[in-house]
């Protein structure tokens, strides 16, 4: 009666603040000239390697400036730019990219882009993993699917959750503004803007969505820089991998099979010959899980014909054998705008029905961060028959939330999903994992 009742007053929140909810004025433009926005950070190609980016309607010559105190920016880097135009005809054409590397572990940065003409950026500051003896615990925030006018709810807690200290970095698993080439891109840099509050502060981690294919991705190469195998805005192999602390973080793009299916194969021979290094003995006593997130789920429950809903699921069918091939303890994914937590599974069969020792992957859809569709209530109900390999799941119109996932020691990690209306969690379960390696 009382999880009823609960769900009702959930359903009456989400209703009645959901509906025709856009960003609040507060997410206001932070750099201190208008000629500079949409800073954010993420990891380079290992995390004592920071890029900054940001964008400005006019081409700029500037620096990024950077030290251990604020007012002490001694160290100074050039940045790169680039003019961004296809399918981005009234959005902020410049972009540019600065690498700050060699930098130490476990310690604070302060940085500011500063203009040659003499404006400059709000001085923001991140805080870089520690060692990997050191490294428990380590938080990583993760979700899919914010746009402008459902991820309002969100904008908040990712605030709290960048300043909190917590965590090490922010995974956006795909569709992002709906959709970022929107207007002619400017819907886009509304949303670079806003995310700026929260990804000028801690490294901003993303993968592709479908949102994302129009124009060939453009948007995402453009606006982004992950580690993948070229940084180039032109690259089209959209994957990568980076340990973080005691974490092997896989990054796959789902939608090669539906957009770029000349791609699939590169992609399968990237994960094979990454995932066999991080699955090797040696590697696992030091980084001893994998997590592995893309956009569009291999299982779920959800009413609304998506792939992971039909039999015959392609995304499933082209990447669940890799994963468990070589022992990915939990793979993250978004898309669906509901959350489910699976038992552990493998090709629909499941393994156990608890987390102690898992002998497959865990599945978990956290989709929830606030899309753009029926005036951001988000319609992909979860009432209809479900797969014994389901464990949990929610949606309600509206029902905004994301997850975090901590890893306390080299066995045990914990999965949390919070409700963002009301700023409590959902619900939270711990997974044992004493034997790392290929299931």
């Amino acid at each position: 009666m009382k999880l009823v009742f609960s769900s009702f007053v959930l359903m009456a929140l989400a209703i009645t603040t959901s509906c025709g909810l856009e960003w609040e004025e507060s997410t206001r433009r932070d750099s201190s000239t208008s000629e500079i926005g949409q800073i954010h950070i993420s990891f380079g190609y290992s995390t004592t390697e920071i890029v900054v980016m940001f964008a400005s309607a006019n081409k700029l010559t500037a620096d990024v400036v950077f030290g251990n105190a604020s007012q002490s920016l001694t160290k100074s880097v050039p940045v790169e730019s680039w003019q961004f135009t296809e399918g981005n005809p009234n959005g902020t054409q410049w972009v540019y990219r600065a690498r700050l590397k060699d930098l130490e572990v476990a310690q604070t940065y302060y940085y500011q882009v500063r203009l040659q003409s003499g404006g400059s950026s709000t001085i923001y500051k991140f805080t870089l993993p520690k060692l990997l003896d050191e490294a428990y615990p380590m938080q990583v925030v993760m979700f899919g699917d914010m746009g402008k006018t459902g991820g309002s709810a969100t904008l908040p807690r990712l605030r709290s959750e960048a300043a909190s200290g917590d965590n090490t970095a922010i995974i956006h698993m795909g569709d992002f503004a709906y959709d970022l080439h929107d207007q002619g891109g400017q819907r886009g840099d509304d949303f670079m803007q806003r995310i700026e509050s929260v990804a000028a502060h801690i490294p901003y981690m993303t993968c592709t969505g479908n949102h994302e294919i129009p124009f060939n991705f453009a948007h995402y190469r453009n606006r982004f820089t992950m580690p993948t195998a070229s940084d180039s805005p032109t690259n089209d192999r959209l994957w990568w991998s980076l340990d973080i602390g005691p974490v092997h973080f896989v990054s796959y793009d789902t939608e090669v099979y539906f957009a770029r299916k000349d791609l699939i194969q590169d992609q399968l021979d990237f994960l094979h010959q990454d995932l066999l290094k991080a699955s090797s003995p040696e590697q696992r006593k030091n980084v001893p899980w994998i997590v592995a997130f893309g956009h569009r789920p291999m299982y779920c429950s959800n009413i609304d014909h998506d792939d992971c809903s039909t039999p015959k699921s392609v995304v499933r069918a082209g990447l669940e054998s890799v994963m468990n091939k070589y022992g990915v303890d939990f793979i993250v994914e978004g898309h669906e705008h509901s959350y489910e937590r699976m038992w552990p599974v493998f090709n629909e069969s499941v393994t156990q029905k608890n987390y102690m020792n898992p002998r497959a992957p865990v599945h978990v859809i956290s989709g929830q961060a606030g899309c753009n569709e029926d005036d951001g209530l988000c319609v992909n109900p979860t009432f209809g028959a479900k797969g014994d390999w389901s464990a949990f799941r929610s949606w309600l119109p509206g029902q905004y939330g994301y997850g975090r996932i901590k890893f306390f020691n080299a066995t045990h990690a914990q999965w949390t999903q919070m409700y963002d209306l009301i700023n409590m969690k959902e619900e939270s379960v711990v997974v044992v994992q004493e034997n790392h390696g290929p299931f």
